[in-house]
């Protein structure tokens, strides 16, 4: 939303009215929120806590609106969809469609190793039995670097190919072209959970050092990093690299620290070593120099439960109580 908004902001073709949410206005972004790039650029915009019962939408939409959802905070309800004309609100994303459903789609997509990138405008259908299954009418595919690792490196990239598309997507609509509608093959369809880092993010030292490694580079910035304990206090573990093992660890040395130097510290896991760069504590203080050589980092087993059992979901304000 803040690259289009900035691209578009000067567009003589149409006028551009954002509603967003307090989180997602607020949000720390590199260098700016996206209430500062808005206010920046001289675009109208409203802090919506809910879409749906929201009085100032329906003075907004006129025949010729079009509601384009950008990374939305609400699931639209059937009654804000017939607001707009037909087809006339659109979801642009990112994701694998239907392959990638639910949430976290760059998380989930690092842990399968899935570098195939996707752009879709898919027809908003409303409320939360049709969520993403609206059919799509225009779809873009790319592929990813094979070198990307952390979750910062596909948002960044990804976030360049979604502005290209929304933007050839409202040149050809200036132009009257007649999209056609493409059915969702359901057979391929997958879902996914939303994730919450901090609930979910615990890392299970059982795990082969390879998925470790991916677990830690997918929850890397823009998150708080994969968790787990030293000194019986929860820690966060980011910029994490997979490296051979110097000898056939057993399971019982998996998430000791074998070595520390300049580099980092290095953690014994099955099948790999891994060179850990930077650890934090729950206030993102780093305390890699307070880690020493023959120590441990270690997950309870009660901490990996109640992650697997926790189920998170979202609101216009964040984690929905």
């Amino acid at each position: 939303m803040a690259e289009i908004a900035s691209q578009l902001a000067n567009h003589n073709d149409f006028e551009i009215v954002v509603f967003s949410s307090a989180r997602h206005l607020d949000e720390k972004l590199p260098k700016q929120t996206l209430r500062t790039i808005l206010k920046k650029n001289k675009i109208r915009y409203f802090n919506s806590e809910n879409i749906n019962t929201d009085k100032r939408l329906p003075k907004e939409i006129t025949p010729r609106s079009l509601g384009v959802a950008i990374g939305a905070a609400w699931v639209f309800d059937a009654k804000v969809v017939n607001r707009f004309a037909k087809n006339h609100l659109l979801d642009c994303m990112s994701i694998d469609l239907p392959r990638y459903r639910g949430g976290a789609h760059h998380t989930w997509r690092i842990l399968h190793q899935n570098n195939k990138g996707v752009v879709n405008m898919q027809i908003i259908k409303g409320g939360i039995k049709a969520f993403q299954l609206g059919p799509v009418i225009m779809r873009e595919e790319f592929t990813y670097p094979a070198k990307f690792q952390k979750t910062s490196d596909f948002y960044n990239f990804a976030v360049k190919k979604e502005a290209l598309f929304l933007k050839k997507f409202l040149r050809q609509l200036k132009l009257g072209k007649n999209f056609a509608v493409i059915k969702l093959n359901e057979s391929e369809s997958s879902t996914y959970p939303f994730l919450s880092t901090k609930d979910h993010g615990l890392i299970n030292w059982a795990w082969a050092g390879e998925d470790i490694a991916l677990f830690i580079n997918a929850l890397d910035d823009p998150y708080p990093g994969a968790s787990t304990f030293y000194n019986r206090k929860k820690v966060f573990i980011k910029d994490c690299q997979l490296l051979p093992p110097q000898e056939k660890y057993h399971p019982f040395t998996a998430g000791v620290v074998v070595r520390k130097n300049k580099q980092g510290i290095y953690l014994a896991t099955l099948g790999n070593l891994l060179l850990v760069k930077k650890v934090y504590d729950n206030h993102a203080r780093s305390i890699i120099n307070k880690i020493t050589v023959g120590s441990r980092f270690f997950t309870p087993s009660s901490e990996l439960d109640k992650a697997a059992q926790f189920q998170v979901e979202y609101d216009a304000i964040g984690i929905k109580k």
